[in-house]
């Protein structure tokens, strides 16, 4: 499986920090919004219920203050990773029972080898998360490019 670029995938665009949400039902929407209004996605309803179906299957809080939430849609155009720093600490089901602050939100193409793109961009991210001081930088960036930065 080739490994993938993460500078070629993280788009500043869709990235942020210090965003608002008190709810895994207003990180997931506020992350899909960005997608859209960036031509990632086609439309919100869609993609978000099948990430929500995704849900459903096994917890997507990996620990330490981090989330993934993926799954693979119809409404997807590009394949990408929209990630959020929240400003507030949102309830979410994780490993280990803690509430999560950075939303890794993917989307990624239904069919078409989706899965396969979908597991290598998970790869290029999981070795970065699980770095200590790569979570401390994201808690702490006070822009996109320092985010960025984090991951590379």
């Amino acid at each position: 499986m080739q490994e993938i670029n993460l500078e070629q995938i993280l788009d500043e665009e869709i990235m942020g920090v210090q965003l608002p949400g008190n709810s895994k039902e207003d990180t997931i929407h506020y992350l899909a919004k960005l997608l859209l209004d960036k031509g990632y996605i086609k439309e919100i309803d869609g993609f978000v219920k099948d990430i929500y179906y995704r849900e459903l299957l096994g917890k997507t809080g990996i620990g330490n203050f981090i989330a993934i939430p993926h799954g693979q849609s119809e409404s997807v155009i590009t394949n990408g990773i929209a990630i959020g720093e929240f400003k507030n600490e949102i309830p979410w089901e994780t490993l280990d029972e803690k509430p999560v602050r950075i939303v890794c939100l993917f989307c990624v193409k239904a069919g078409d080898g989706g899965e396969n793109e979908h597991l290598r961009m998970l790869a290029a991210l999981a070795g970065k998360l699980g770095n200590d001081e790569v979570v401390a930088q994201l808690l702490n960036a006070k822009n996109v490019s320092e985010m960025k930065k984090a991951f590379l």
